[in-house]
């Protein structure tokens, strides 16, 4: 019994250790380029003034999913491909969840690039949205804050004034 149990090892050892360096190979190169992928990731996201907590999420989401990637590309290497089809699996079921989740982030961030690029709609501009009305005070990719008379102020995400009409009146007040 004991003799069967070595031999299977054996076996086994001549098999994938031949393998094993491209596998090595493999997770090197592939742990760099996902190391590079992140920082490129933040860069991007840094330029566009995301919050850091939306930066850390879509960083460590991205890590996640490339780990995964390389795991089942490390896996395919080795010779394993229903492992490496289960893997490819997981990512895919993940990615859904993720996708349909992020759908209102995904609309601030569209609506946000659009408000940045209209030449009226800028910090100082007096609006009125739904029920908010008063001048903005800060404009960024995902949320705008308006300042009411009252001094309050008003947190709206973008995804309001691209699915709502909105007034800007045209005078800009200078805050400062």
């Amino acid at each position: 019994m004991d003799n069967e149990l070595l031999q299977e090892i054996y076996q086994n050892a001549i098999l994938y250790l031949p393998k094993l360096p491209a596998a090595i190979v493999v997770v090197g190169v592939g742990s760099m380029l996902i190391r590079f992928l992140k920082k490129i990731a933040g860069k991007l996201m840094q330029r566009f003034k995301l919050e850091a907590g939306i930066i850390g999420f879509v960083q460590a989401f991205i890590t996640f999913a490339c780990w995964v990637l390389l795991i089942s590309i490390v896996f395919a290497v080795l010779g394993f491909p229903q492992i490496s089809v289960a893997f490819s699996g997981s990512i895919a079921l993940i990615l859904v969840g993720v996708a349909s989740n992020a759908n209102s982030m995904i609309q601030d961030l569209l609506a946000g690039v659009f408000l940045l690029a209209d030449p009226d709609f800028k910090v100082g501009a007096q609006v009125k949205v739904n029920n908010v009305e008063g001048t903005v005070i800060n404009l960024d990719i995902k949320k705008t804050k308006i300042m009411d008379a009252d001094g309050r102020i008003h947190v709206v995400s973008n995804r309001t004034f691209d699915s709502s009409v909105y007034i800007i009146d045209g005078k800009v007040r200078d805050n400062s």
